[in-house]
């Protein structure tokens, strides 16, 4: 392994430190992957680049996948096949590519007859396979989930999963170390979601770019493990590329006994000693810090289109009229007008029409039960209110047999909500689970974006307690007002232990073999003229809007694609389209010459918030956008873009407004990479800035993962002393005896009982 860095460390340093394969001259690192989640949205191009260029999946035995976006929670009682189940032409073609895809390749699947199905981030923790201080990826943004262990882990784009696929590596720079102390005692009422909504408002959905937080202070180390989860899942909601807890006690007493998790014995005390090594060091310096006082918090819900427009239940919707700011003044009037709202309105005065409690934010046992707390407080006579549909869909299929073991869904169905099948539900919409256009949701996921739950749906983000009592009421409620004082022990809740209800089946061992350094390797690329990037030359298109979401960039009805290209038409479609008639409107990408723009000058900060997915990208390359300019990007969509062979340049926002201008008069923009600087019409150019080592790639139209098979003897190496250190991350539960398997690849066209 590496050697450590001088010092103390943080727990990021240290598993950064932990898991670098080969430093690179200019300051990024070739970092190894040691948990891989898929789901069907972001792999099927990725599979099928492995497909054409005949690589296999490196170790399955570090991979797995299951099905949750698409797939409807509708009653499984008569499911047959995928085919009949899933309604949906397009969803339905990506559920069944996964299931062919995980069978060629030999990667453990839980699909729709498996009882471990569920959302992908939380099936990683319920079975053991996300570990403290392991790296753990997958093609979703809520990756950040696992992060709760004290785990490294982040959304990647379907470009990076096919790298990790085939190398078990990421070349990453490092972020910014950020710690968030929230330190004293929650108010009655108070949850985890409503701790994360309060920090998200405090530092906004940009307060976290370029750093991984660690989440620190008395209020989470008395955290669950659910609760915990819960924070970590919108980390990203803040703009950080990573959420962290370091883990301690409450963590190993969740993982023990865990199908995937070390068994008890010598190999669990040896990951133990490993794992209590998993905190900062006194002294240990962060490159941001914020505190928090808990009393501060109080039950919270969003207002607005973003996760930072959040106020108290018992504050009023904001005035625009107050902000000086002319473009986040627009921004939240646009907001208002989307919502349909009226500055200064109590926040309990407005109407909802549905209740969503689920996602991968608050789809666990403990959520449901605090959902159901609530109700039985209200009285043995409490129902959802006239008008409203309330909808419970566990996160997993065990969480959904727990719940019903422990009298849950007896409580929800009693009082009127329908309890559904595991999936990701209406939190994104993909599935039949959606919000009619102008219907108002208060909703437990974690993103009130334009259309996030339906096209023309409104969505208002709470705690699991507050959707209940928001159900029983019919407005958004303070939850405070019917649990009174503490919930009583009292009620007909049966707490089962989550352990009962795993199976005792362990995942299918990889195919015998060696590791990917004794076989045979591919050629690596050859540079490709399509690839590259070095000057482009076009008219700009203007854009002022703050933070540019991918659900605006790219609503989630086009995501149902297992192809690249194809994207053009779907690029800002609810801002191109009329939402009622369907006619194009006045945006500025339908109006001429923009609508042959090749480069975007936006002027709000945040560009590309959101989504992991790399859709995005893929339908603004597809439109012939190159370049985007804006005052600074998420950190994911900046990465996903450059993997497309384009360039996002962040800029002041001074020298943002300049181009701005140009744009508007209908000057063409010259955009250098080599040069490094942008060449307006009449005036200076403005220089800016990349990281060398993709000007480098994006100039050459070099491939990422042939670059990195080429260092495939350093990932063998550390594959070796990563065995001698950390055994029980080579998957030695996926064989039933516990031996520890001689991980490695499966071959091509092997299958795998699964």
């Amino acid at each position: 392994m590496p050697p450590p860095t001088p010092g103390p460390r943080t727990l990021y340093d240290k598993i950064w430190d932990d898991h670098v394969v080969h430093q690179q001259e200019d300051g990024s690192a070739l970092l190894y992957i040691d948990r891989h989640l898929v789901h069907e949205v972001s792999s099927p191009q990725a599979f099928e680049g492995l497909r054409n260029a005949g690589r296999p999946v490196r170790r399955t035995d570090c991979t797995l996948a299951t099905v949750d976006h698409n797939i409807p929670t509708v009653s499984r009682k008569n499911f047959t096949t995928t085919k009949n189940f899933v309604e949906e032409p397009e969803s339905r073609t990506q559920c069944m590519t996964l299931e062919d895809n995980v069978k060629e390749f030999g990667v453990t699947y839980f699909g729709l007859t498996d009882r471990r199905q569920g959302i992908v981030h939380i099936i990683g923790p319920e079975q053991g396979f996300t570990l403290p201080g392991i790296t753990c990826v997958c093609g979703d943004s809520h990756t950040s989930t696992h992060g709760a262990f004290g785990a490294l882990a982040f959304g990647i784009g379907t470009s990076e999963v096919e790298h990790v696929m085939a190398t078990q590596t990421l070349l990453q720079r490092k972020s910014k170390n950020m710690r968030i102390t929230v330190d004293g005692k929650l108010p009655e009422g108070v949850g985890s979601k409503d701790v994360i909504l309060h920090i998200i408002g405090v530092i906004g959905t940009a307060g976290g770019t370029g750093s991984v937080i660690e989440y620190a202070g008395s209020v989470f180390r008395e955290m669950s493990m659910e609760a915990r989860m819960s924070v970590c899942n919108m980390s990203i909601e803040a703009g950080a590329r990573a959420g962290m807890v370091a883990p301690d006690e409450i963590t190993f007493e969740y993982l023990k006994g865990r199908p995937l998790a070390p068994p008890t014995g010598e190999a669990w005390d040896r990951a133990i000693a490993y794992w209590r090594s998993l905190k900062t060091d006194e002294g240990a310096k962060f490159d941001v810090e914020v505190n928090i006082r808990a009393e501060d918090i109080t039950p919270t819900v969003s207002w607005g289109t973003s996760p930072q427009d959040v106020v108290a239940i018992t504050g009023k919707v904001p005035d625009p009229s107050t902000v000086a700011d002319p473009t986040k003044r627009a921004s939240m009037e646009r907001s208002l007008k989307y919502m349909g709202l009226t500055p200064n309105t109590p926040m309990e005065d407005i109407k909802v029409d549905k209740v969503f409690l689920g996602s991968c934010t608050n789809g666990r046992i403990e959520d449901l039960r605090s959902a159901a707390n609530v109700i039985l407080a209200a009285g043995p006579d409490a129902k959802v209110a006239p008008g409203v549909v309330a909808m419970v869909v566990p996160g997993s299929s065990l969480v959904r047999q727990q719940a019903q073991a422990e009298g849950l869904a007896a409580i929800f169905t009693r009082a009127g909500w329908d309890f559904r099948e595991a999936g990701c539900s209406m939190c994104l919409g993909m599935n039949p689970d959606q919000l009619a256009p102008q219907e108002r949701c208060a909703s437990t996921s974690n993103r009130n974006f334009e259309g996030r739950q339906g096209a023309g749906g409104r969505t208002h983000l709470l705690s699991p307690a507050m959707a209940a009592a928001t159900a029983l009421t019919g407005k958004l409620a303070d939850v405070r007002k019917i649990i009174g004082a503490a919930v009583s022990d009292e009620s007909s809740i049966t707490v089962k232990n989550a352990l009962e209800f795993l199976t005792d089946e362990v995942l299918s061992p990889p195919t015998p073999g060696g590791y990917l350094g004794d076989t045979p390797l591919p050629a690596a690329d050859t540079p490709s003229p399509t690839r590259k990037f070095t000057i482009v030359k076009g008219i700009a298109a203007p854009l002022a809007i703050e933070n540019v979401d991918t659900d605006m960039i790219i609503p989630k009805q086009f995501l149902k694609t297992i192809k690249r290209t194809g994207l053009k038409d779907a690029l800002f479609y609810t801002l191109r389209k009329d939402p009622v008639t369907g006619a194009a409107t006045d945006f500025v990408l339908n109006r001429a010459p923009y609508d042959k723009a090749s480069i975007l000058v936006c002027t709000g900060a945040n560009f590309g918030c959101g989504s992991s997915r790399e859709h995005a990208p893929w339908s603004l390359n597809d439109f012939g956008i190159r370049c985007i300019v804006a005052p600074s990007f998420a950190e994911i969509f900046k990465t996903n873009t450059m993997q497309n062979s384009m360039l996002p340049v962040a800029l002041s926002k001074e020298e943002c407004l300049i181009l701005y201008d140009d744009a508007m008069a209908c000057k063409e923009l010259e955009v250098d990479l080599e040069k490094e600087e942008i060449r307006r019409e009449t005036g200076e150019p403005i220089k800016f800035k990349t990281d060398a080592f993709r000007r480098h790639c994006l100039l050459n139209g070099l491939d990422d993962i042939g670059l990195t098979l080429q260092k495939s003897e350093l990932i063998s190496a550390f594959e070796k002393k990563r065995t001698e250190n950390w055994p029980w991350l080579d998957g030695f539960a996926y064989i039933k005896e516990g031996k520890i398997p001689n991980a490695g690849i499966t071959k091509k066209g092997a299958k795998i009982d699964w």
